[in-house]
């Protein structure tokens, strides 16, 4: 299995968007887990990402009680996957694509 990571820190908090893929004799295997400060907050196991849509989910809560949206988007290579990181609708990590 290969991985990649993106992580970028946003008030105090960590942000980490990990893939994993491989292949098999049958198919192609891949996961995506976006984690905020060291937990899993969504999944998804898809087997081809496309750029134009988010793969993940999360928010995080300021101290004004303010909800931030993060949304994770991937891009599937032949040998790798590309991830980026967006707070509010603005990128703030990760490989353009």
């Amino acid at each position: 299995m290969f991985s990649t990571e993106c992580k970028t820190d946003f008030l105090g908090h960590q942000v980490v968007a990990h893939s994993s893929w491989g292949f098999s004799l049958k198919d192609i295997m891949g996961e995506h887990k976006l984690y905020v400060d060291g937990k899993v907050v969504d999944t998804c196991a898809p087997t081809f990402a496309l750029s134009n849509t988010p793969v993940m989910r999360g928010s995080i809560t300021d101290d004004a009680g303010k909800v931030h949206i993060i949304e994770v988007y991937a891009r599937s290579g032949w040998t790798r996957v590309k991830l980026r990181i967006h707070i509010d609708g603005q990128k703030v990590a990760g490989e353009d694509f």
